[in-house]
């Protein structure tokens, strides 16, 4: 049998019952009193910086400018490296400065013909849930194109380009693409056969196969 309670005893659990119940309707009210954030929209959160490297598998398509009826071609098939440092937005949108080298064949003319390329590129991404997600770009620069990293001629181009992204780590992504290069260059005459190339306007096209790797140090 429970013996009853003193006077002293009541009151101590009356001031236990009344303390408890004070600090839970206290915490509420005190939350209440807080005004509350709405998380931002993904679309409003800042952008992450990404850097890609990759490599290019050249084939001229179209090169009259440059190749002149009745002369050797200094814009042959070839290979090249590249990188863009881009400012990707979670919507999809990325922004970025890009330089590339291709190393194509001279035929002669040249040692090794090599085209310099810088560019501002601007893609968007498709289906950023999925681990695989394409996306579609393009590009403008300028360009300087010559014998062994010489400047002979300058120029401008566009690029057209379209790929797929496979997350392989939340920060290491693998890319493939495929992408079409249309230029223009100065006019210059080559040394090792006095030919006249580019006298007049035209546009010299290429189709490319990209493979590389990017790097999300943001996520």
């Amino acid at each position: 049998m429970i013996p009853p309670l003193s006077t002293d005893h009541r009151r101590a659990l009356r001031g236990l019952v009344l303390g408890v119940c004070a600090a839970l309707f206290a915490a509420p009210s005190a939350r209440a009193g807080e005004p509350f954030e709405v998380p931002r929209p993904p679309q409003e959160h800042p952008p992450i910086i990404a850097g890609e490297a990759r490599v290019d598998v050249v084939f001229p398509l179209a090169r009259r400018p440059l190749c002149p009826r009745g002369s050797e071609c200094v814009f042959g098939g070839g290979a090249g490296l590249g990188g863009v440092l881009e400012w990707r937005w979670p919507s999809g949108w990325g922004l970025g400065f890009g330089y590339d080298v291709w190393f194509l064949d001279g035929n002669g003319v040249h040692e090794l013909t090599t085209m310099q390329v810088l560019r501002l590129t601007f893609r968007h991404h498709f289906l950023l849930e999925r681990q695989a997600h394409p996306w579609v770009g393009g590009a403008l620069g300028g360009l300087v194109f010559g014998d062994t990293f010489a400047a002979d001629a300058g120029g401008a181009l566009l690029d057209v380009q379209a790929g797929l992204e496979v997350e392989l780590t939340a920060s290491l992504v693998f890319t493939a693409g495929v992408l079409g290069r249309f230029f223009a260059t100065s006019s210059f005459r080559t040394a090792s056969d006095g030919v006249e190339r580019a006298e007049r306007i035209g546009v010299n096209g290429a189709l490319v196969l990209t493979a590389g790797l990017v790097l999300l140090p943001g996520l």
